[in-house]
């Protein structure tokens, strides 16, 4: 039987101090843009959801040399995280290793994927986050190309 986490002002509190500490960051990089040194490790995939039902992060970001000021959007969900911030903290810092700034939490829910009938459903919010925008996370996987064949529905209903 798995174990059900519930948001507590524990967990809003980690919340609004990873959000606080991103805005302290973004009005940083505002000021210091990043040196043409910044090294981009590795590719980072736009979209990375584990097979079952769980929470996810909606999250944007600047990349390195990115001329255009577009950021791109990462749609992340994460097996065993008991709350969303555990879906963005081990995010974050890839990101910033890798060049990125203005990183931006803009809400969470739950996706729900499952293999064996080729679907992936999004729904739901984060206490902590509050709602992401689950017609720009729909598109960002489908754009992905990760998951080609299957059906992605999203819906702001549930939790």
């Amino acid at each position: 039987m798995s174990e059900e986490y519930t948001t507590n002002a524990h967990d809003l509190a980690e919340a609004a101090k990873l959000q606080a500490q991103l805005e302290q960051d973004s009005h940083a990089s505002n000021n210091n843009p990043p040196s043409s040194s910044a090294q981009h490790q590795y590719r980072i995939p736009s979209v990375s959801i584990d097979n079952g039902a769980y929470k996810y992060v909606l999250i944007t970001a600047l990349p390195p040399n990115n001329s255009h000021n577009k950021p791109e959007v990462f749609v992340h969900s994460k097996r065993g995280a008991q709350y969303h911030r555990n879906v963005a903290e081990p995010l974050i810092p890839i990101l910033k290793q890798s060049g990125y700034t203005d990183i931006r939490i803009k809400g969470g829910g739950r996706i729900l994927r499952c293999d064996d009938d080729h679907i992936i459903k999004i729904f739901g919010y984060s206490y902590g986050f509050g709602q992401a925008d689950h017609a720009l996370a729909k598109d960002v996987v489908e754009k992905s190309g990760k998951f080609v064949g299957y059906t992605v529905s999203w819906s702001n209903d549930g939790y």
